[in-house]
């Protein structure tokens, strides 16, 4: 779920936030928060208490569209998120640099030792694919695995995968 940094510091959010998961009875632990890189501009310390917040409750939190904003390698360090996503630039790159000068598996590899998984958006191509397979990018999302899709037709895609994989 995207959440802009003005949601997330609105002084009811969080409350908001629990009631609704409890009364649509969702298991926080499914959930996870995307909040943009902006983040980083913004009250970072009241950002992150409230980030804990959500974590305590068993969100996930994700920085969205991570190295093309406001990222800072010593805010990063120290925000208590789960996740970073690389933003859809660094991987599009791949299509078209020596795979050898192009720097997504350096934010991977960051990503990971400052002990975060890491997401890539946008995957188009088979080869795109394969480098984060090989450099250990843990999820990825894009039109290679499915094109957007409405409720009723992302649970026929689930249900399809779930049958293949049984």
């Amino acid at each position: 779920i995207n959440v802009s940094v003005f949601q997330l510091l609105r002084p009811d959010f969080t409350s908001w936030l629990f009631e609704l998961i409890t009364e649509m009875q969702v298991n926080p632990e499914n959930i996870c928060l995307e909040i943009t890189e902006s983040v980083f501009a913004s009250d970072y310390e009241r950002i992150n208490y409230i980030i804990v917040k959500l974590r305590d409750y068993g969100l996930h939190i994700a920085i969205d569209d991570f190295g093309t904003g406001y990222s800072s390698l010593a805010r990063e360090k120290e925000l208590k998120v789960d996740c970073l996503k690389i933003d859809k630039y660094f991987v599009d790159k791949l299509l078209d640099t020596d795979p050898n000068k192009a720097i997504t598996n350096d934010i991977i590899s960051m990503a990971h030792k400052l002990g975060h998984s890491v997401t890539a958006e946008g995957i188009e191509h088979e080869g795109q694919l394969q480098y984060l397979k090989e450099h250990g990018c843990d999820r990825i999302q894009g039109n290679l695995i499915s094109k957007p899709l409405d409720e009723e037709e992302a649970f026929e895609f689930l249900t399809s995968v779930i049958s293949d994989l049984g």
